[in-house]
């Protein structure tokens, strides 16, 4: 499938995380699409990626509340349900992450979301985030882009990415779904 793609120009598949940490120390990639079924195994992938700079999308294998909680603690970059990969998903995922935003179908961050709201009262947080912040911040739970963000409080798009960078930093969160999943669970955003 990722073959038939347009901007896809090299595809390698492997037989085990051994031989995709090898690829990854060894070959410059763009993307890895990493099962996430092995939580270990994703994580030790997706750090070696990271130190790579090459972004890592989960391949959930359903959005059971079980893999939607071991999602929320991935360092990814992106998400994808197995069983909703088709071309075009697998294209707007890939144009995502060339964009620079989070790729995540929004009927996973819907059940992300509620799965977080359900696990009880929200913690208390030293988090200190500015009126502005707090703005992004729920933008961001909508599953908006920073191009997105921008036009909705009238700035660029490279101050809304900014903000963005501000608030992973604050939160101390390697991407924008686990932030997003961070403030809701401390009570930094509303229902």
């Amino acid at each position: 499938m990722l073959r038939s793609l347009s901007l896809v120009n090299f595809v390698h598949g492997c037989a085990d995380f051994r031989e995709a940490v090898t690829l990854l120390e060894n070959r410059p990639f763009d993307v890895a699409l990493i099962s996430a079924d092995e939580l270990a195994e994703f994580e030790q992938i997706s750090s070696v990626a990271a130190k790579r700079g090459v972004k890592t999308v989960a391949l959930l294998r359903d959005a059971s509340d079980d893999v939607v909680a071991q999602a929320a603690t991935l360092s990814a970059d992106g998400f994808l349900l197995e069983s909703a990969v088709d071309p075009q998903n697998l294209e707007d995922a890939l144009l995502r992450l060339q964009r620079g935003d989070m790729a995540l179908p929004s009927s996973l961050a819907r059940k992300l979301i509620t799965e977080l709201r359900r696990r009880g009262q929200p913690r208390t947080s030293t988090v200190r985030l500015t009126p502005r912040e707090r703005q992004v911040l729920g933008l961001l739970a909508e599953g908006m882009s920073n191009k997105q963000v921008g036009r909705r409080l009238g700035i660029s798009a490279h101050g809304a990415k900014r903000h963005v960078a501000n608030l992973l930093a604050k939160l101390n969160c390697p991407n924008r779904t686990l932030a997003v999943a961070y403030a809701i669970r401390d009570g930094l955003l509303t229902s």
